[in-house]
């Protein structure tokens, strides 16, 4: 956080040096005359003067805009066709494809600075030319960083089912693969700038970029070469400082733009509040600390006016304004029919909105504590090919680091823990009967030493003994092990009938009211 605000208020200042100085600077620094040429740093000239006379804190701000135009320009260009590619390629697959990614890859073998030359020799001295140039050369790395996200998002099942329904490539593209690789697009074209802008001084030291009327900060360091002999210094080294501050900026910017990762002793933060704007108007945030203002309460969870919302022809919102607390050793049970947001709310808890969804709202977990989550379906906490012990093992390695000590426990105590006979842990998923990979489920959930118990639709698919077993475990383990769990179900009956939740809500709508407040209304 500390790199990205200096990297921020260090682009913030060569941006305001460039646009800001040539227009206030003291009327003398603009003229030029041979008695006051080669004139080392005083007050009246802080940066020195050149071998005609002109100041060079001036010069070097516009050469400033030049390089920072044409950065600029170039980034936005090859961020567009590499996005134009990455996204089709990864929408349309296949020969497609193949034949873009070949494309790209014989791009990206010719030497940037080889290419860029050739083009711009044909047109010396032109804007337009150096930026093409520069953007032609420049967008198979944004191609493949986007592709490479689209095919992760053309995997998930939702796309699946967009193409079962009759979408064309350019709908997918439009619909689920562009909002999802915006963030990882946008870095590309930010990290994108220093390196153009070394690329076009490049040009202009070279003498086939901008001319000296309309210098670059190439030129400026182009023209410094004669000075150096003689002991002229501040000609070269101005401009040079510029060129490094440009790159430093943005390289501290860059690493930045954070990814998704699990909630874990901290808070979620999500823009602004949502009131009734469009969902259109939040952006994506990363969970950061907020020890002070969670940590002082008995609250393993808390969740305020959460929003989120997924792009599609519209707006939808999946959860809308959810709010809900629950304390240590406390069992919440959220109950609502299909497609009502349950399991988006659960997911937006542990950190797991998909690509592209917007969210805002709060989601905040107690100090030290992080989240457990036990899927709808069983089968998928686990790898197929792999025997349960193995998987297991690899979550208590997490917990353990997460305490600090070693004293965790192994895989038979945490079989144990959920009723299931150890021995079972030595078969592979598809050897288990439904209920047992259900309580295998919650036992890889628990492994990593969660502070929060996240059971989505914990009792599909089985019968009501089963269903009734697994929950009488969830509500053993609150007791015990002071484990604060959220559980979303579609049956209000089987949670009623178990009595294992301390508190009961409905979800409508992507909205949450308490079960009693449904009832009196």
């Amino acid at each position: 956080m500390r790199d990205r605000v200096v990297g921020g208020v260090m682009l913030v200042a060569v941006v305001a040096f460039a646009l800001v100085w040539p227009a206030i600077a003291p009327a003398g620094m603009a003229s030029s005359g041979y008695l006051s040429a080669d004139l080392s740093p005083t007050w009246a000239h802080p940066m020195g003067t050149d071998g005609l006379g002109h100041d060079l804190s001036v010069r070097v701000a516009q050469a400033l805009r030049v390089s920072l135009a044409v950065a600029a320009g170039a980034a936005v260009l090859a961020g567009v066709l590499g996005v134009a590619v990455g996204a089709g390629a990864a929408a349309c697959g296949g020969r497609v494809d193949a034949a873009l990614m070949r494309c790209t890859d014989a791009v990206a073998a010719v030497p940037h600075l080889l290419a860029t030359v050739v083009v711009v020799a044909l047109f010396r001295g032109s804007l337009a030319a150096i930026v093409v140039a520069l953007a032609l050369t420049h967008w198979p790395a944004v191609a493949r960083v986007v592709r490479a996200e689209a095919q992760q998002i053309m995997a998930s099942q939702y796309v699946a089912a967009s193409r079962v329904a009759g979408a064309s490539p350019l709908q997918l593209a439009r619909w689920h693969v562009l909002p999802a690789v915006v963030g990882q697009a946008g870095l590309a074209m930010v990290l994108m700038v220093p390196h153009a802008v070394w690329h076009e001084s490049t040009l202009s030291f070279l003498g086939i970029g901008m001319p000296p009327e309309r210098p670059s900060l190439g030129t400026l360091v182009a023209l410094s070469q004669s000075g150096l002999l003689i002991g002229r210094w501040w000609p070269l080294a101005f401009p040079t400082a510029a060129l490094i501050a440009v790159t430093v900026a943005v390289a501290l910017l860059g690493p930045g733009s954070g990814r998704r990762g699990a909630v874990r002793g901290g808070a979620l933060r999500r823009g602004a509040p949502v009131g009734d704007h469009d969902p259109g108007d939040h952006h994506r945030d990363d969970h950061h600390r907020d020890d002070d203002e969670v940590g002082a309460s008995r609250a393993s969870l808390t969740v305020d006016d959460l929003v989120v919302a997924h792009r599609a022809p519209g707006s939808v919102r999946a959860v809308d304004g959810a709010s809900l607390r629950i304390e240590t050793g406390r069992v919440v049970a959220i109950i609502g029919p299909s497609g009502a947001g349950k399991s988006s709310l659960l997911d937006a808890c542990a950190g797991m909105t998909p690509a592209g969804a917007i969210t805002a709202g709060r989601v905040a977990l107690g100090s030290g504590g992080s989240t457990g989550h036990v899927p709808q379906s069983a089968a998928a906490a686990f790898t197929p090919t792999r025997h349960l012990r193995g998987q297991l093992e690899e979550g208590l390695a997490v917990g353990r680091r997460g305490r600090g000590d070693r004293r965790a426990p192994d895989v038979d105590a945490l079989c144990r823990l959920v009723r299931v006979n150890p021995t079972l842990a030595d078969r592979y998923p598809h050897q288990l009967s439904g209920g047992q990979l259900r309580r295998m489920a919650i036992a890889a959930a628990l492994s990593t030493n969660p502070a929060v118990l996240l059971a989505d639709e914990p009792t599909t698919g089985l019968d009501a003994d089963l269903a009734l077993a697994v929950l009488t475990t969830l509500r053993r383990l609150a007791d015990d092990t002071g484990l604060a769990v959220l559980l979303v179900a579609h049956d209000h009956a089987t949670i009623a009938e178990s009595g294992v939740a301390d508190e009961v809500l409905e979800m409508r709508g992507g909205r949450l009211r308490p079960v009693a407040e449904l009832v009196s209304s």
